[in-house]
């Protein structure tokens, strides 16, 4: 297990005197973000070598944009290559990935539309993941896409949390925290964290 301490503004009255503490899986980490961002190959350095070091694997998808950029980094970090899984709507894009070194495979069933393949590898991938690491801002516009606000929501829903590199902070909601904060001490962003779910609910005495 992996386990994360924050400390700030933001935590809600269920948090202990202005801190918050959770544990995930060492499994595998989800690399996304706006297909037309950009992730600085430094910064892109920094992110795969820290989970790495936190013992987590990679989950990346087959778009351009923030994809690339993560598929690029993996390529060449020592050791992560073998740790990475490029999951594609499309088997043109996995055979071209899969040139590049790191093993790409298609995980959309045949005959699904284009814009469904890619909400559906969106959702295999979040489904797998213990981890989203969120580059939502699409550059012209500075406002999220919709594949990005797929996978945050998605995440969520399944109690994962995320933490989002954004100039537009993620909506309060009663279901998680909002935290800012510096992922391993060196990027900027916030964390959404889904508040636990608890043994002796009143849906488990129905």
């Amino acid at each position: 297990m992996v386990t994360f301490h924050l400390h700030g503004v933001g935590l809600s009255a269920h948090s202990a005197e202005g801190s918050l503490t959770f544990s995930v899986s060492a499994g595998a980490a989800l690399l996304a973000g706006s297909r037309h961002g950009v992730v600085p190959a430094h910064t892109a350095s920094l992110v795969v070598a820290a989970l790495r070091r936190l013992g987590f694997s990679f989950l990346v998808g087959c778009a351009p944009g923030v994809d690339a950029c993560f598929r690029r980094t993996l390529a060449v970090s020592p050791g992560a290559e073998e740790r990475t899984f490029v999951a594609c709507a499309f088997a043109h894009r996995a055979e071209a990935i899969g040139t590049t070194g790191l093993f790409a495979s298609l995980v959309v069933p045949d005959g699904v539309s284009p814009k469904a393949a890619l909400r559906r590898r969106t959702l295999w991938m979040v489904k797998r993941a213990e981890l989203l690491m969120l580059f939502p801002d699409d550059p012209a516009t500075g406002r999220w896409g919709r594949g990005s606000a797929l996978a945050f929501h998605a995440a969520l829903d399944q109690l994962k949390p995320v933490f989002v590199v954004t100039s537009r902070p993620p909506a309060r909601s009663l279901s998680y925290h909002v935290v800012p904060d510096r992922f391993c001490g060196f990027l900027p962003g916030y964390w959404a964290v889904p508040h636990p779910v608890e043994a002796g609910t009143c849906d488990e005495e129905l």
